[in-house]
């Protein structure tokens, strides 16, 4: 662990959070609405499994059925190409920001805390690879390995709300932090 910690703390830099904040934004502002457009195409509004909290298995293959055949190779290219590279993306930069933020507020017990962006992650790679095989073995029926899907969702954005909480609690933090720090040096240089 405490290796991870100390590759944690060396990756948690300002250049590197500038980085991963520019392809954070253009995530978020270029490709998230092009692969939205391109792939609504085929969902034709039954919405899609990664964007779902709590996806039951039923809910699952209606969204497959609504798909189409050609719709869920889209939908399979899509988790094999851009929804590799997004959740490494936004990981990445969840990781640094609370490294740094909590690190700032809390100091180094409260960087290490940073590894809660992880599991949403492994989660996110999980329900890609399970939505593959279901989408690949449609319309043969895996429950099982659905309900699976189900609960990798559902606490991938669990995972991801404790993220985006820590990360504005990080936020309105660090100016508190601040101003007490110069509160306490000004009633230190006092004495």
């Amino acid at each position: 662990m405490n290796a991870i910690t100390k590759f944690l703390n060396r990756l948690s830099t300002i250049p590197v959070l500038i980085i991963f904040c520019i392809l954070f934004g253009a995530c978020i502002v270029y490709v998230l609405p092009h692969q939205k457009a391109a792939t609504a195409v085929y969902s034709h509004d039954v919405g899609s499994v990664g964007l779902s909290f709590f996806p039951i298995p039923d809910r699952i293959y209606e969204m497959a059925e609504g798909y189409g055949e050609e719709g869920r190779r889209a939908y399979i290219k899509v988790w094999l190409t851009y929804d590799l590279l997004w959740p490494f993306v936004y990981t990445v930069f969840f990781l640094v920001c609370i490294n740094l933020l909590w690190g700032y507020v809390h100091g180094a017990k409260g960087s290490r805390l940073c590894a809660v962006a992880v599991p949403p992650l492994i989660l996110d790679y999980v329900e890609n690879v399970i939505a593959i095989i279901l989408m690949a073995r449609y319309p043969v029926r895996m429950d099982g390995v659905a309900w699976v899907l189900t609960f990798a969702t559902g606490l991938k954005w669990i995972g991801m709300g404790v993220v985006f909480g820590m990360v504005a609690y990080g936020i309105l933090a660090v100016p508190v932090r601040f101003i007490c720090m110069q509160v306490k040096r000004q009633s230190e240089s006092t004495y």
